[in-house]
């Protein structure tokens, strides 16, 4: 492997293999496992329509009302990591993970055609390329991919 560091660039020479690893400025670390690509374009207005849709949702899920808190905090700091110009993936994709396993001890079964079901699976197309894939972030939800 060969580094060279020129100012503001940086050359790095053949990493393969590698998880869970951040190289350069600015780079985002991984999320529980998961790697986040800095690659992927996530728009910020349809992740935003989303995750407020997920939000509302939530409250027809039938959860107790510390489980409905804890979920729509989760969506509510989500949607911090949403601005006009960018998507911050890891602050997203921490706090979407946190809704899944709170609906999980619940046991919430997310329901196909449900309202929290499309926002759901509108998640896992738009979150899936960040995280290594569309089952992933099926996972954090319970539900089978595809929805």
């Amino acid at each position: 492997m060969t580094n060279k560091n020129d100012g503001d660039h940086i050359q790095v020479g053949n990493i393969s293999g590698s998880q869970g690893i951040a190289i350069g400025r600015n780079a985002r670390a991984t999320v529980t496992g998961h790697n986040i690509s800095g690659d992927v374009k996530i728009d910020p207005d349809e992740l935003r329509t989303t995750l407020e849709e997920m939000y509302t949702s939530l409250s027809q899920a039938n959860l107790p009302q510390d489980k409905m808190i804890s979920t729509q905090t989760a969506v509510g700091q989500a949607l911090e990591g949403v601005h006009d110009s960018e998507v911050q993936a890891e602050t997203v994709v921490s706090h979407i993970q946190k809704v899944g396993e709170v609906l999980k001890q619940a046991n919430v079964t997310v329901q196909e055609g449900s309202s929290l079901g499309q926002s759901v699976q509108k998640l896992i197309t738009l979150l899936g390329p960040l995280v290594g894939g569309a089952r992933i972030v099926a996972g954090w939800f319970g539900v089978p991919f595809p929805l």
